[in-house]
Protein backbone atom coordinates (compact mmCIF):
# COMPACT_ATOMS: atom_id res chain seq x y z
CA UNK A 1 0.00 0.00 0.00
CA UNK A 2 1.36 3.54 -0.70
CA UNK A 3 1.41 6.57 1.80
CA UNK A 4 -1.72 7.82 0.40
CA UNK A 5 -3.49 4.99 0.64
CA UNK A 6 -2.57 4.38 4.83
CA UNK A 7 -3.54 7.69 4.89
CA UNK A 8 -6.86 7.11 3.64
CA UNK A 9 -7.80 4.44 5.91
CA UNK A 10 -6.03 6.26 8.76
CA UNK A 11 -9.08 8.75 7.81
CA UNK A 12 -11.76 6.15 8.32
CA UNK A 13 -10.50 4.87 11.23
CA UNK A 14 -10.67 8.37 12.96
CA UNK A 15 -14.12 8.79 11.19
CA UNK A 16 -15.18 5.60 12.75
CA UNK A 17 -13.89 6.41 15.83
CA UNK A 18 -15.78 9.78 16.02
CA UNK A 19 -19.10 7.78 15.20
CA UNK A 20 -18.42 5.65 18.36
CA UNK A 21 -18.34 9.32 20.43
CA UNK A 22 -14.77 9.43 21.19
CA UNK A 23 -12.97 12.87 21.52
CA UNK A 24 -9.90 14.70 20.88
CA UNK A 25 -9.29 12.42 17.65
CA UNK A 26 -5.69 13.57 15.71
CA UNK A 27 -3.95 11.77 12.63
CA UNK A 28 -0.25 12.37 13.08
CA UNK A 29 1.87 12.29 9.80
CA UNK A 30 4.98 11.06 11.49
CA UNK A 31 6.77 9.15 8.14
CA UNK A 32 9.53 12.09 8.45
CA UNK A 33 10.18 10.79 12.54
CA UNK A 34 9.69 6.94 11.48
CA UNK A 35 10.30 3.92 10.10
CA UNK A 36 7.42 1.94 11.12
CA UNK A 37 4.55 3.85 9.92
CA UNK A 38 3.50 6.74 8.13
CA UNK A 39 0.38 7.64 10.33
CA UNK A 40 -0.18 7.51 14.43
CA UNK A 41 -3.72 8.60 15.08
CA UNK A 42 -4.58 8.98 18.34
CA UNK A 43 -8.06 9.13 19.99
CA UNK A 44 -9.70 9.46 23.53
CA UNK A 45 -12.66 7.79 25.03
CA UNK A 46 -14.13 7.75 28.58
CA UNK A 47 -14.96 4.10 29.52
CA UNK A 48 -13.57 0.45 28.91
CA UNK A 49 -16.88 -0.31 27.15
CA UNK A 50 -15.98 2.25 24.84
CA UNK A 51 -12.42 1.22 24.10
CA UNK A 52 -13.98 -1.84 23.46
CA UNK A 53 -16.75 -0.10 21.30
CA UNK A 54 -14.20 1.98 18.93
CA UNK A 55 -11.70 -1.41 18.87
CA UNK A 56 -14.18 -3.86 17.52
CA UNK A 57 -15.72 -1.06 15.16
CA UNK A 58 -12.09 -0.41 13.52
CA UNK A 59 -11.31 -4.05 13.64
CA UNK A 60 -14.77 -4.84 11.75
CA UNK A 61 -15.19 -1.71 9.48
CA UNK A 62 -11.59 -1.44 7.74
CA UNK A 63 -11.21 -5.53 7.12
CA UNK A 64 -14.55 -4.93 4.85
CA UNK A 65 -11.96 -2.46 3.33
CA UNK A 66 -8.95 -5.07 3.21
CA UNK A 67 -7.37 -3.67 6.21
CA UNK A 68 -6.50 -6.00 8.86
CA UNK A 69 -4.30 -5.31 11.97
CA UNK A 70 -1.19 -6.86 12.16
CA UNK A 71 -0.59 -6.81 15.93
CA UNK A 72 -2.71 -5.66 18.89
CA UNK A 73 -1.62 -4.36 22.47
CA UNK A 74 -3.53 -3.77 25.31
CA UNK A 75 -5.87 -6.35 25.34
CA UNK A 76 -5.27 -6.95 29.33
CA UNK A 77 -5.45 -3.27 30.15
CA UNK A 78 -8.83 -1.02 31.46
CA UNK A 79 -6.94 1.99 29.95
CA UNK A 80 -5.92 1.82 26.67
CA UNK A 81 -5.52 -0.29 23.07
CA UNK A 82 -3.24 -0.08 20.36
CA UNK A 83 -3.60 -1.58 16.68
CA UNK A 84 -1.37 -1.59 14.26
CA UNK A 85 -2.12 -1.84 10.39
CA UNK A 86 1.14 -1.89 9.16
CA UNK A 87 1.20 1.74 7.37
CA UNK A 88 -0.55 3.38 10.69
CA UNK A 89 -1.04 2.85 14.24
CA UNK A 90 -4.73 3.78 15.90
CA UNK A 91 -3.85 4.44 19.76
CA UNK A 92 -7.10 4.31 21.85
CA UNK A 93 -6.61 5.78 25.24
CA UNK A 94 -9.01 7.03 28.23
CA UNK A 95 -7.65 10.70 29.33
CA UNK A 96 -5.41 9.79 31.84
CA UNK A 97 -3.62 7.19 30.08
CA UNK A 98 -2.95 9.73 26.95
CA UNK A 99 -1.62 12.57 29.36
CA UNK A 100 0.82 10.06 30.81
CA UNK A 101 2.10 8.20 27.47
CA UNK A 102 2.50 11.96 25.80
CA UNK A 103 1.90 10.88 22.41
CA UNK A 104 0.81 14.30 21.46
CA UNK A 105 3.85 15.70 23.15
CA UNK A 106 5.93 13.39 21.34
CA UNK A 107 4.56 14.15 17.75
CA UNK A 108 3.96 18.04 17.96
CA UNK A 109 6.72 18.35 15.44
CA UNK A 110 4.62 16.61 13.00
CA UNK A 111 2.33 17.50 10.76
CA UNK A 112 -1.90 16.89 11.59
CA UNK A 113 -3.34 14.91 8.87
CA UNK A 114 -7.35 16.31 7.93
CA UNK A 115 -9.58 14.07 8.45
CA UNK A 116 -13.01 15.88 9.03
CA UNK A 117 -14.52 18.10 6.80
CA UNK A 118 -14.58 21.57 7.98
CA UNK A 119 -18.11 22.60 7.84
CA UNK A 120 -17.55 26.63 8.31
CA UNK A 121 -17.72 28.33 5.63
CA UNK A 122 -15.05 29.54 3.23
CA UNK A 123 -16.10 32.76 2.17
CA UNK A 124 -17.89 34.88 5.31
CA UNK A 125 -20.76 36.67 4.33
CA UNK A 126 -21.36 40.01 5.14
CA UNK A 127 -24.33 41.38 6.90
CA UNK A 128 -25.25 44.79 7.81
CA UNK A 129 -25.81 45.74 11.39
CA UNK A 130 -29.48 46.85 12.37
CA UNK A 131 -29.22 49.99 14.32
CA UNK A 132 -31.51 49.29 17.80
CA UNK A 133 -32.75 52.32 19.42
CA UNK A 134 -33.87 50.86 22.48
CA UNK A 135 -30.81 49.24 22.68
CA UNK A 136 -29.08 52.82 22.41
CA UNK A 137 -31.64 54.18 24.60
CA UNK A 138 -30.84 51.55 27.41
CA UNK A 139 -26.43 51.71 26.81
CA UNK A 140 -26.43 55.39 27.28
CA UNK A 141 -29.28 54.99 30.60
CA UNK A 142 -26.84 52.85 32.12
CA UNK A 143 -24.01 55.18 31.65
CA UNK A 144 -26.07 57.89 33.17
CA UNK A 145 -25.16 57.92 37.23
CA UNK A 146 -26.27 60.58 39.63
CA UNK A 147 -23.33 62.64 39.95
CA UNK A 148 -22.42 64.19 43.40
CA UNK A 149 -22.31 67.62 43.07
CA UNK A 150 -19.06 69.35 44.94
CA UNK A 151 -19.73 73.01 46.04
CA UNK A 152 -17.14 75.28 46.74
CA UNK A 153 -18.46 77.58 49.70
CA UNK A 154 -15.25 79.89 50.43
CA UNK A 155 -14.82 81.01 46.81
CA UNK A 156 -17.84 82.84 45.62
CA UNK A 157 -17.38 86.00 43.36
CA UNK A 158 -20.71 88.09 43.82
Amino acid sequence: MTKQQYGKLAAKAATLADSKKAENIVIYDISKNSSVFYYAVIVTVQSLPQIKAVEEELITALKKDGAYSEHRDGASSAKWRALDYGGFIVHIFEPETRLIYALDKLYSDCPVLKWKEDKTPKKAVKTKKIKNPAKKKIKSAAKKTPKKSKKKNGNKKA
